[in-house]
Protein backbone atom coordinates (compact mmCIF):
# COMPACT_ATOMS: atom_id res chain seq x y z
CA UNK A 1 0.00 0.00 0.00
CA UNK A 2 2.85 2.43 0.78
CA UNK A 3 4.05 2.46 -2.84
CA UNK A 4 0.51 2.91 -4.10
CA UNK A 5 0.02 5.88 -1.78
CA UNK A 6 3.35 7.39 -2.83
CA UNK A 7 1.99 7.91 -6.34
CA UNK A 8 -0.12 10.72 -4.90
CA UNK A 9 2.73 12.45 -3.04
CA UNK A 10 4.12 13.99 -6.23
CA UNK A 11 2.56 16.73 -8.30
CA UNK A 12 0.83 16.17 -11.61
CA UNK A 13 1.33 18.35 -14.65
CA UNK A 14 -1.70 20.34 -13.51
CA UNK A 15 -1.04 20.66 -9.76
CA UNK A 16 2.68 21.47 -10.12
CA UNK A 17 3.16 25.02 -8.73
CA UNK A 18 6.26 25.51 -10.89
CA UNK A 19 7.96 28.80 -10.09
CA UNK A 20 5.65 29.30 -7.10
CA UNK A 21 6.67 26.16 -5.19
CA UNK A 22 8.18 28.14 -2.32
CA UNK A 23 5.24 30.53 -2.22
CA UNK A 24 2.84 27.61 -2.04
CA UNK A 25 4.70 26.36 1.02
CA UNK A 26 3.37 29.41 2.92
CA UNK A 27 -0.10 27.81 2.96
CA UNK A 28 -0.48 25.52 6.00
CA UNK A 29 -0.59 21.83 5.19
CA UNK A 30 -2.87 20.75 8.03
CA UNK A 31 -6.13 19.61 6.39
CA UNK A 32 -8.21 21.28 9.13
CA UNK A 33 -6.55 24.63 8.36
CA UNK A 34 -6.83 24.51 4.58
CA UNK A 35 -10.44 25.73 4.11
CA UNK A 36 -9.72 28.86 6.14
CA UNK A 37 -6.36 29.41 4.47
CA UNK A 38 -7.75 29.10 0.94
CA UNK A 39 -10.72 31.34 1.77
CA UNK A 40 -8.17 34.18 2.06
CA UNK A 41 -7.10 33.62 -1.55
CA UNK A 42 -10.05 32.12 -3.45
CA UNK A 43 -13.73 32.93 -3.86
CA UNK A 44 -16.36 30.92 -5.70
CA UNK A 45 -17.95 33.08 -8.43
CA UNK A 46 -21.43 32.01 -7.30
CA UNK A 47 -20.68 32.99 -3.69
CA UNK A 48 -19.28 36.41 -4.60
CA UNK A 49 -22.59 38.20 -5.34
CA UNK A 50 -24.19 36.64 -2.24
CA UNK A 51 -21.47 38.34 -0.19
CA UNK A 52 -21.71 41.67 -1.98
CA UNK A 53 -18.48 41.17 -3.97
CA UNK A 54 -18.42 42.37 -7.57
CA UNK A 55 -16.27 40.15 -9.75
CA UNK A 56 -13.77 42.31 -11.70
CA UNK A 57 -13.93 42.08 -15.47
CA UNK A 58 -10.32 40.83 -15.46
CA UNK A 59 -11.43 37.81 -13.42
CA UNK A 60 -14.17 36.64 -15.81
CA UNK A 61 -12.12 33.67 -17.02
CA UNK A 62 -10.49 32.74 -13.68
CA UNK A 63 -12.48 29.53 -13.44
CA UNK A 64 -11.09 28.30 -16.76
CA UNK A 65 -7.49 28.22 -15.49
CA UNK A 66 -6.41 24.62 -15.14
CA UNK A 67 -2.85 24.59 -13.82
CA UNK A 68 -2.01 25.57 -10.27
CA UNK A 69 1.03 27.47 -11.53
CA UNK A 70 -1.20 29.65 -13.75
CA UNK A 71 -3.68 30.10 -10.88
CA UNK A 72 -0.85 31.29 -8.64
CA UNK A 73 0.37 33.57 -11.44
CA UNK A 74 -2.94 35.37 -11.33
CA UNK A 75 -3.20 35.46 -7.53
CA UNK A 76 0.31 36.91 -7.27
CA UNK A 77 -0.35 39.48 -10.01
CA UNK A 78 -3.33 40.80 -8.05
CA UNK A 79 -1.61 40.78 -4.67
CA UNK A 80 2.12 39.92 -4.49
CA UNK A 81 2.12 39.33 -0.75
CA UNK A 82 2.62 35.96 0.92
CA UNK A 83 -0.15 33.42 0.49
CA UNK A 84 -0.72 33.30 4.24
CA UNK A 85 -2.03 36.88 4.14
CA UNK A 86 -5.71 37.61 3.55
CA UNK A 87 -6.30 39.10 0.11
CA UNK A 88 -9.06 41.63 -0.51
CA UNK A 89 -12.18 39.90 -1.92
CA UNK A 90 -11.85 41.55 -5.35
CA UNK A 91 -8.18 40.50 -5.56
CA UNK A 92 -8.81 36.82 -4.98
CA UNK A 93 -9.00 34.14 -7.63
CA UNK A 94 -12.62 33.41 -8.59
CA UNK A 95 -12.60 29.65 -9.12
CA UNK A 96 -15.17 26.87 -8.81
CA UNK A 97 -14.95 23.80 -6.56
CA UNK A 98 -12.45 22.04 -8.83
CA UNK A 99 -10.04 24.96 -8.34
CA UNK A 100 -10.30 24.75 -4.56
CA UNK A 101 -9.70 20.99 -4.73
CA UNK A 102 -6.76 21.37 -7.11
CA UNK A 103 -4.93 23.96 -4.99
CA UNK A 104 -5.60 21.99 -1.78
CA UNK A 105 -4.17 18.90 -3.48
CA UNK A 106 -1.14 20.87 -4.64
CA UNK A 107 -0.49 22.22 -1.13
CA UNK A 108 -0.67 18.78 0.45
CA UNK A 109 1.55 17.25 -2.22
CA UNK A 110 4.01 20.14 -1.74
CA UNK A 111 4.35 19.02 1.88
CA UNK A 112 4.67 15.34 0.97
CA UNK A 113 1.14 14.37 1.95
CA UNK A 114 -0.52 11.94 -0.50
CA UNK A 115 -3.51 13.75 -1.99
CA UNK A 116 -5.76 13.62 -5.05
CA UNK A 117 -8.77 15.41 -6.52
CA UNK A 118 -12.11 13.61 -6.54
CA UNK A 119 -15.13 14.38 -8.71
CA UNK A 120 -18.60 13.47 -7.52
CA UNK A 121 -21.67 14.90 -5.86
CA UNK A 122 -22.33 16.85 -2.64
CA UNK A 123 -25.51 16.51 -0.62
CA UNK A 124 -24.92 19.59 1.55
CA UNK A 125 -25.58 22.51 -0.77
CA UNK A 126 -29.19 21.83 -1.74
CA UNK A 127 -31.17 19.36 0.41
CA UNK A 128 -32.67 16.61 -1.72
CA UNK A 129 -30.30 17.28 -4.63
CA UNK A 130 -26.84 15.87 -5.31
CA UNK A 131 -24.83 18.78 -6.70
CA UNK A 132 -21.90 18.14 -9.01
CA UNK A 133 -18.83 18.89 -6.89
CA UNK A 134 -15.10 18.32 -6.40
CA UNK A 135 -13.13 17.74 -3.21
CA UNK A 136 -9.58 16.79 -2.23
CA UNK A 137 -8.90 13.35 -0.80
CA UNK A 138 -5.82 12.91 1.42
CA UNK A 139 -4.07 10.03 3.17
CA UNK A 140 -3.48 10.37 6.93
CA UNK A 141 -1.15 7.39 7.18
CA UNK A 142 -3.99 4.94 7.80
CA UNK A 143 -6.90 5.78 5.51
CA UNK A 144 -8.27 8.29 3.00
CA UNK A 145 -10.34 11.32 4.08
CA UNK A 146 -12.30 13.79 1.96
CA UNK A 147 -11.48 17.47 2.43
CA UNK A 148 -13.78 20.11 0.98
CA UNK A 149 -11.46 23.11 0.86
CA UNK A 150 -14.36 25.33 -0.19
CA UNK A 151 -16.04 24.91 3.21
CA UNK A 152 -14.52 27.62 5.39
CA UNK A 153 -16.37 28.74 8.52
CA UNK A 154 -18.50 31.28 6.64
CA UNK A 155 -19.61 28.73 4.04
CA UNK A 156 -20.32 26.12 6.69
CA UNK A 157 -22.65 28.57 8.45
CA UNK A 158 -24.34 29.41 5.16
CA UNK A 159 -25.10 25.77 4.36
CA UNK A 160 -25.80 24.72 7.94
CA UNK A 161 -23.16 21.98 7.77
CA UNK A 162 -22.78 19.76 10.83
CA UNK A 163 -19.70 17.75 9.78
CA UNK A 164 -15.96 18.41 9.61
CA UNK A 165 -14.92 19.92 6.25
CA UNK A 166 -11.64 18.00 6.44
CA UNK A 167 -13.41 14.68 7.02
CA UNK A 168 -16.55 14.83 4.88
CA UNK A 169 -18.72 11.72 5.42
CA UNK A 170 -19.45 9.39 2.52
CA UNK A 171 -23.16 10.20 2.60
CA UNK A 172 -22.37 13.90 2.20
CA UNK A 173 -19.89 13.63 -0.65
CA UNK A 174 -20.47 10.71 -3.02
CA UNK A 175 -17.62 9.96 -5.42
CA UNK A 176 -18.67 9.57 -9.05
CA UNK A 177 -18.23 5.79 -9.21
CA UNK A 178 -20.32 5.25 -6.09
CA UNK A 179 -22.88 7.71 -7.45
CA UNK A 180 -23.09 5.75 -10.72
CA UNK A 181 -23.55 2.47 -8.86
CA UNK A 182 -26.24 4.04 -6.68
CA UNK A 183 -28.02 5.44 -9.71
CA UNK A 184 -27.99 2.05 -11.42
CA UNK A 185 -29.30 0.36 -8.26
CA UNK A 186 -32.19 2.82 -8.04
CA UNK A 187 -30.85 4.46 -4.88
CA UNK A 188 -30.35 7.85 -6.56
CA UNK A 189 -32.66 9.74 -8.90
CA UNK A 190 -30.63 11.00 -11.89
CA UNK A 191 -32.99 13.95 -12.31
CA UNK A 192 -31.73 15.11 -8.89
CA UNK A 193 -28.04 14.81 -9.76
CA UNK A 194 -26.29 17.67 -11.49
CA UNK A 195 -26.17 21.44 -11.20
CA UNK A 196 -29.48 22.73 -9.91
CA UNK A 197 -28.58 26.39 -10.45
CA UNK A 198 -28.11 25.71 -14.17
CA UNK A 199 -31.05 23.33 -14.43
CA UNK A 200 -28.96 20.44 -15.73
CA UNK A 201 -29.10 16.88 -14.43
CA UNK A 202 -29.28 13.32 -15.67
CA UNK A 203 -27.50 10.08 -16.40
CA UNK A 204 -25.36 11.75 -19.06
CA UNK A 205 -23.94 14.15 -16.47
CA UNK A 206 -23.15 11.35 -14.00
CA UNK A 207 -21.37 9.46 -16.80
CA UNK A 208 -19.23 12.52 -17.52
CA UNK A 209 -18.46 12.96 -13.84
CA UNK A 210 -17.33 9.34 -13.65
CA UNK A 211 -14.84 9.91 -16.46
CA UNK A 212 -13.55 13.07 -14.76
CA UNK A 213 -13.05 11.19 -11.49
CA UNK A 214 -11.18 8.30 -13.12
CA UNK A 215 -8.89 10.82 -14.82
CA UNK A 216 -8.29 12.66 -11.53
CA UNK A 217 -7.43 9.38 -9.80
CA UNK A 218 -4.72 9.11 -12.47
CA UNK A 219 -3.48 12.66 -11.81
CA UNK A 220 -5.16 14.16 -14.88
CA UNK A 221 -7.13 16.87 -13.06
CA UNK A 222 -9.38 18.32 -15.74
CA UNK A 223 -12.14 20.93 -15.41
CA UNK A 224 -15.78 20.00 -14.70
CA UNK A 225 -17.07 21.10 -18.10
CA UNK A 226 -14.49 19.26 -20.19
CA UNK A 227 -15.26 16.14 -22.22
CA UNK A 228 -13.45 13.61 -24.37
CA UNK A 229 -14.12 10.14 -25.79
CA UNK A 230 -17.54 8.96 -24.56
CA UNK A 231 -18.17 12.39 -23.05
CA UNK A 232 -18.31 13.94 -26.50
CA UNK A 233 -21.44 11.93 -27.22
CA UNK A 234 -23.32 12.61 -23.96
CA UNK A 235 -25.27 15.72 -23.12
CA UNK A 236 -28.74 16.93 -22.19
CA UNK A 237 -31.18 14.45 -23.72
CA UNK A 238 -28.34 12.26 -24.95
CA UNK A 239 -27.56 9.53 -22.40
CA UNK A 240 -24.90 6.85 -22.95
CA UNK A 241 -25.98 3.90 -25.08
CA UNK A 242 -26.65 0.49 -23.48
CA UNK A 243 -23.22 -0.65 -24.66
CA UNK A 244 -21.54 2.27 -22.91
CA UNK A 245 -23.62 1.74 -19.79
CA UNK A 246 -22.18 -1.78 -19.47
CA UNK A 247 -18.65 -0.36 -19.70
CA UNK A 248 -19.42 2.34 -17.12
CA UNK A 249 -20.95 -0.27 -14.80
CA UNK A 250 -17.72 -2.22 -14.88
CA UNK A 251 -15.48 0.78 -14.19
CA UNK A 252 -17.69 2.16 -11.42
CA UNK A 253 -17.91 -1.25 -9.75
CA UNK A 254 -14.13 -1.42 -9.60
CA UNK A 255 -13.42 2.14 -8.45
CA UNK A 256 -16.25 3.09 -6.08
CA UNK A 257 -15.04 4.44 -2.75
CA UNK A 258 -11.34 5.19 -2.29
CA UNK A 259 -9.38 2.87 -4.61
CA UNK A 260 -5.63 2.54 -4.38
CA UNK A 261 -3.38 3.89 -7.10
CA UNK A 262 -2.51 0.52 -8.60
CA UNK A 263 -6.14 -0.32 -9.26
CA UNK A 264 -6.97 3.17 -10.53
CA UNK A 265 -4.00 3.07 -12.89
CA UNK A 266 -4.79 -0.40 -14.19
CA UNK A 267 -8.43 0.47 -14.91
CA UNK A 268 -7.37 3.64 -16.71
CA UNK A 269 -4.52 2.12 -18.71
CA UNK A 270 -6.53 -0.91 -19.85
CA UNK A 271 -9.39 1.21 -21.25
CA UNK A 272 -8.28 3.70 -23.88
CA UNK A 273 -11.74 5.31 -23.90
CA UNK A 274 -11.19 6.58 -20.33
CA UNK A 275 -7.91 8.30 -21.11
CA UNK A 276 -7.73 12.05 -21.58
CA UNK A 277 -7.09 12.76 -25.24
CA UNK A 278 -4.74 15.47 -26.59
CA UNK A 279 -7.78 17.40 -27.81
CA UNK A 280 -10.87 17.83 -25.62
CA UNK A 281 -14.17 19.70 -25.75
CA UNK A 282 -14.67 22.52 -23.27
CA UNK A 283 -18.15 23.79 -22.43
CA UNK A 284 -16.87 26.60 -20.17
CA UNK A 285 -18.92 29.22 -22.00
CA UNK A 286 -21.78 26.94 -23.03
CA UNK A 287 -20.88 26.37 -26.66
CA UNK A 288 -18.29 23.60 -27.19
CA UNK A 289 -14.75 24.72 -27.91
CA UNK A 290 -11.97 22.36 -28.99
CA UNK A 291 -8.88 22.66 -26.78
CA UNK A 292 -5.39 21.18 -27.09
CA UNK A 293 -4.26 19.99 -23.65
CA UNK A 294 -1.03 18.25 -24.60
Amino acid sequence: MANHVDFYRSQSRWTDPGRWAELLADIPSEPAALPGALARLLLHPWAAPLRGVEIPATAADDREIRSVEAMLDRIHARDPRSLDVEHAPTQRLFCVCAGFARIATAVLRRHGVPARCRAGFAAYFNPGFLEEHWVCEYWDGITWHRLDAQLDDVTMREIGGDFLPWDVPGDQFVDASTAWCGLRAGEFDPTRMGLSALGIAGIWLVAGELMLDVAALNKEEMLPWEKWSLGRHCGPGQDPSPEWVVKLDEVAGLLCGSPDAALAQRVYQERAWLQVTPSILSFATGAPVELDVR
